[in-house]
């Protein structure tokens, strides 16, 4: 008889163990580090939020994991997110930093290998909010230069929102400025615009805010229009181009609007298990309402808008169920094709 109680103990521990919360225990064992890969170089927006959410996500990840930030740039984010969705390893060790995949996989003809929807969201920290920056010493600082101005904007490929943007306002404004793609990040594209190389280029808010706020506030940028969905409260006398735009030339600005929240989000791939992708899930959730690290991103000049896995992956089926007629359309009037 105590020989079986002993049997009946020994089992309600196995049985313990065996049903005890992953959070329990070390998301990577043997002190492995953890990477947050993301589709561009040093410098921009997202090497700004990279570092900032790699020091403050291993708080909430059990066994408080070392995570890395490693650059995978090229082809507009979809090198980043074919690595993700494929030959990375497939146990949670490797976090996306996203560009804005669904947007890509639609737009981009060639080179895509992964699909959004089946991608594993943990969710979004913020939309990305991009606008037309140009130079204090260029024309086309105000609208009104813009539509007469013949500058130069420079971009990266031209299926990038830099370079689609761009496009789209050129035609809803009837510009006659070029836009010249294959700048390989946005750190070259604004050292470009400091030498006089090119007028300008789409950057984003936090590029501006976060990484040159004394652009801002010495005035040696001008931003005359917000790509958008509707006016960031920092710009409130800036219009943005589905205002300037008509007819299908706005439903196309929309669109490509509604993928902003990818751009800011973080994915893992398709064979994590998903017991890491819920620990990784309520991380996140976790320290995009921690106090330190709001206290953070608002020193940094870093917007923080979280949106949960469940939204994210809402937004990202919305894009990929485009017609291809549609889709069509939105690449010639973007410059896509």
């Amino acid at each position: 008889m105590a020989g079986f109680s002993k049997i009946i103990a020994a089992l309600a521990i196995l049985a313990a163990s065996v049903t005890a919360p992953l959070a329990q225990e070390p998301y990577m064992q043997g002190g492995r580090p953890m990477t947050l890969v993301m589709g561009t170089g040093p410098g921009g927006s997202y090497d700004l939020y990279g570092r900032l959410i790699a020091t403050h996500l291993a708080r909430f990840i059990p066994g408080n994991p070392t995570i890395i930030v490693e650059h995978m740039p090229g082809a507009a984010g979809a090198i980043a997110g074919n690595y993700i969705y494929g030959p990375a390893p497939q146990d949670g060790s490797k976090i996306l930093l996203a560009h804005p995949l669904p947007l890509i996989e639609k737009l981009q003809s060639e080179g895509v290998r992964f699909e959004s929807r089946k991608l594993q969201w943990l969710g979004a920290y913020d939309q990305i909010s991009q606008m037309l920056a140009i130079w204090h010493t260029s024309p086309g600082k105000s609208l009104e230069e813009l539509k007469a101005a013949p500058i130069v904007l420079g971009s990266m490929g031209r299926t990038h929102l830099s370079f689609q943007w761009a496009t789209l306002l050129k035609s809803a404004i009837h510009a006659p400025f070029r836009v010249i793609p294959g700048f390989p990040t946005g750190g070259e594209l604004n050292l470009a615009m400091e030498r006089g190389e090119i007028a300008g280029w789409v950057v984003a808010w936090e590029n501006i805010s976060g990484g040159n706020a004394e652009w801002l506030r010495s005035k040696r940028v001008h931003i005359p229009v917000q790509f958008t969905l509707e006016r960031m409260r920092e710009l409130p006398d800036t219009p943005t181009l589905i205002e300037l735009s008509q007819g299908e030339a706005r439903e196309i600005a929309q669109f490509l609007a509604s993928g902003t929240p990818h751009a800011r989000a973080l994915a893992v791939g398709p064979g994590v298990p998903r017991a890491r992708v819920e620990t990784l899930r309520t991380a996140f959730e976790a320290m995009v309402k921690d106090p330190a690290f709001l206290e953070e991103a608002a020193k940094r000049n870093l917007s923080i808008t979280p949106r949960s896995a469940q939204e994210v992956q809402r937004l990202a089926e919305r894009i990929v169920e485009a017609s291809p007629e549609f889709i069509v359309r939105v690449k010639q009037a973007s410059g896509g094709e």
